[in-house]
């Protein structure tokens, strides 16, 4: 019984270490440094071909298959976008390409030299995986640093769907849904008294809490700047990205979580006719993750507890129906897409979190953060004056 419990306590010692590389990696191997390095590593596989001597080893060329192994865990990691597509598909040609020469070094042979077309293929990919560099640098994601703001950020993964409710998905297990948190730090020394209030703080009255739904053309990273300035001015705000088998968008593998949103940007921009035509089955949808929200947070904050409501445009009538339906749990709400100035309504701030499609929609790079502070600002002055009318 004593190895039994002692085996069980390792293994659980060992989970908790894979849970810390696990959050490192995610916190510091971020989206952009991902495709900065495939695209690096393409460039000096390739590029390694002027500098092999006659009869020498290439030791290099092992950088083909790590080459290839990282842009497949972007996409992954990342889904399917223009980066992310470009690295697998450059480095998978390149890896095919010098299949011969990862032989003879695995087989510990010499490279007697390089073929005439291989030197015309490597100028070749050399030059794009330069231009690849200069791209991923140039459309780079802008981000605010949570600790600057004074905010902290958690994310829920859980599994499930919308028939049998949510539950939360263990380390080692696939999720289908993730539910981002934002809310403002609580300082050390004013973490007792906080404790004290608690249940204060739970009271619909006195806490300010904000549902957001985004549009699926722009999951919850893509609203990312806007969140995390609402966390700033005392709100906390939760988003939730779904992908079950029970709320399906296109009704194909598009559904997807590495398909998804780019399938969606697609279909839009080419049928925007079809994409209007769905707004009442969009609006279901909608409904659907509202009412899973409210169940999955009724756990924490209990039932009747009263939120504000924010979403682009693909949520705002589910929205209006909830309020009609159930007022007491509708503080208010908040469409960003009634505010003149945001120019990028139903893909979210992607002047900051996607430069290159906020460039294809002829929208500049903001490195002010100029639209994402004002529709905060809106939105915390509409919230402010919900509560003087109920006073």
């Amino acid at each position: 019984m004593k190895s039994l419990h002692k085996s069980g306590t390792n293994a659980q010692a060992i989970c908790h270490h894979l849970r810390r590389i696990y959050s490192t990696i995610i916190i510091y191997f971020m989206k952009f440094y991902g495709e900065l390095l495939v695209f690096v590593l393409l460039f000096i596989t390739n590029f390694r071909v002027f500098f092999v001597n006659s009869a020498r080893h290439d030791p290099l060329v092992v950088l083909a298959p790590s080459t290839f192994l990282i842009a497949l865990l972007q996409i992954f990691a990342y889904g399917i976008e223009t980066f992310t597509v470009l690295g697998f598909i450059l480095s998978l040609l390149v890896l095919l390409s010098n299949f011969h020469a990862i032989f003879r070094y695995s087989e510990s042979l010499y490279i007697d030299h390089y073929s005439p077309l291989m030197l015309l293929w490597a100028i070749f990919t050399s030059i794009l995986s330069a231009a690849a560099i200069v791209a991923v640098i140039l459309f780079a994601p802008l981000e605010l640093n949570n600790r600057s703001l004074g905010i902290t950020e958690n994310q829920l993964r859980l599994k499930g769907n919308f028939r049998s409710g949510f539950e939360k998905a263990p380390f080692y297990t696939p999720a289908n849904a993730f539910v981002y948190e934002f809310s403002p730090t609580i300082n050390s020394e004013d973490k007792q008294e906080a404790e004290i209030k608690e249940d204060d703080l739970k009271k619909p009255e006195t806490t300010k809490i904000i549902l957001f739904f985004p549009d699926k053309q722009g999951d919850t990273e893509n609203y990312k700047p806007y969140l995390q300035l609402l966390a700033q001015k005392g709100f906390t705000v939760y988003s939730a990205d779904f992908f079950t088998d029970d709320c399906r968008w296109l009704h194909t593998i598009e559904d997807i979580k590495l398909l998804r949103q780019t399938a969606m940007i697609i279909r839009n921009n080419l049928k925007p006719e079809f994409f209007s035509s769905q707004r009442e089955f969009y609006t279901y949808n909608i409904s659907l993750e509202i009412k899973a929200m409210l169940s999955i947070l009724s756990e924490k904050y209990g039932e009747n507890m009263a939120y504000y409501f924010v979403s682009d445009s693909m949520g705002n009538t589910a929205i209006n129906d909830l309020a009609i339906k159930q007022r007491s749990i509708v503080k208010g709400s908040f469409f960003l897409n009634s505010v003149a100035e945001y120019e990028s309504s139903g893909y979210g701030f992607i002047k900051q979190t996607n430069p290159l499609l906020a460039y294809l929609k002829q929208l500049e790079r903001d490195s002010s953060f100029e639209e994402a502070q004002l529709l905060a600002e809106k939105t915390a002055e509409a919230f402010e004056n919900f509560e003087k009318m109920e006073e």
